[in-house]
């Protein structure tokens, strides 16, 4: 049987996409499944998220987990801004 490959590409404009992926860095240096791998990269104001997988259980994991923690960074983000403009 010939192994399955899976890919997916995510692409969020915002102006804090620089921001964002400094913030998740530390992740993306590390390794955490043999499974799939990521591409992250920043394009003027786009946050560009790529996923190969070895199969669409590894991608879909991988994305939820990736997905989550770029929704994580702009909701901090987005409140250290409204907390700054407020002071």
């Amino acid at each position: 049987m010939v192994p399955m490959e899976a890919t997916a590409e995510s692409v969020f404009e915002t102006d804090k996409a620089l921001l964002i992926y400094r913030a998740l860095l530390p992740e993306i240096e590390m390794t955490v499944t043999e499974r799939s791998e990521i591409h992250v990269q920043v394009f003027k104001d786009r946050l560009i998220l790529k996923v190969i997988a070895a199969d669409l259980v590894s991608l879909r994991s991988t994305m939820n987990t990736w997905l989550r923690l770029i929704q994580v960074a702009h909701e901090v983000l987005e409140h250290t801004s409204r907390e700054l403009r407020s002071n």
